[in-house]
């Protein structure tokens, strides 16, 4: 599988979905703080908030359950809870740490673009030691709109001094791909938690159920 031998530079990966098997337990996550003040969270809610940042999360939450407390307090709750997940429970997608070797290996530059913090997204990637892997980072906290909005996409073309054209993204989300495509760059949907049907409609050029199928699509050999 290729998509015309087109060759590209850099891969953008998304964090959650992507390359850290995060969902089911960011899903749980979301269900046990909603649990702390006895609210009950839904499977169809989850979805819609992957991609935002986490006080983007919050504030919505807020509003619409009523939660009380002030929304410092608030996220400072929530990151608890999922540094302590990080820690303990997510592990990385299969085959994932051998994937960015064989992109390394193959003269590819990774960044990794994500709406995790960057304490918590930090966390994970030293606790993989995959340090060496990427050459720099676009966190949730370093942007204003956070996704489907562009802008954090547009941030990572920025640190990479690359064109969207010589870009090849890596997405999981619905918000996600729809963020990616915004840039104009080339877009591969990773149907994890979503399917292809939705992914397609976000804008993926292409989808894919398993992570590896990136290396022969840009026919990189392991």
């Amino acid at each position: 599988m290729t998509n015309g031998n087109k060759k590209y530079n850099w891969i953008f990966f998304d964090l959650d979905g992507t390359l850290a098997d995060s969902i089911p337990a960011m899903y749980q996550v979301y269900l046990d703080f909603l649990n702390e003040f006895n609210k009950r969270g839904t499977k169809e809610e989850f979805e819609e908030l992957n991609g935002p940042s986490l006080p983007e999360i919050v504030s919505i939450l807020k509003i619409r359950y009523g939660l009380v407390g002030d929304e410092v307090s608030l996220v400072d709750l929530y990151k608890k809870q999922i540094l302590d997940a990080y820690k303990n429970i997510v592990k990385p997608m299969n085959g994932a740490g051998d994937i960015l070797e064989a992109l390394k290996n193959s003269g590819y530059k990774l960044l990794l673009v994500t709406s995790a913090s960057q304490e918590i997204a930090n966390e994970f990637i030293r606790h993989q030691r995959w340090s060496n892997y990427f050459q720099d980072y676009v966190f949730g906290n370093e942007i204003n709109k956070a996704k489907p909005a562009s802008e954090i996409y547009d941030c990572a073309l920025k640190k990479a001094n690359a064109s969207s054209d010589s870009v090849f993204i890596v997405e999981d989300s619905y918000n996600g791909v729809k963020s990616a495509k915004g840039t104009g760059a080339f877009v591969v949907g990773l149907e994890n938690n979503q399917t292809k049907e939705e992914l397609t409609k976000a804008g993926a050029d292409i989808t894919i159920s398993r992570l590896n199928e990136i290396l022969s699509i840009l026919e990189v050999r392991v």
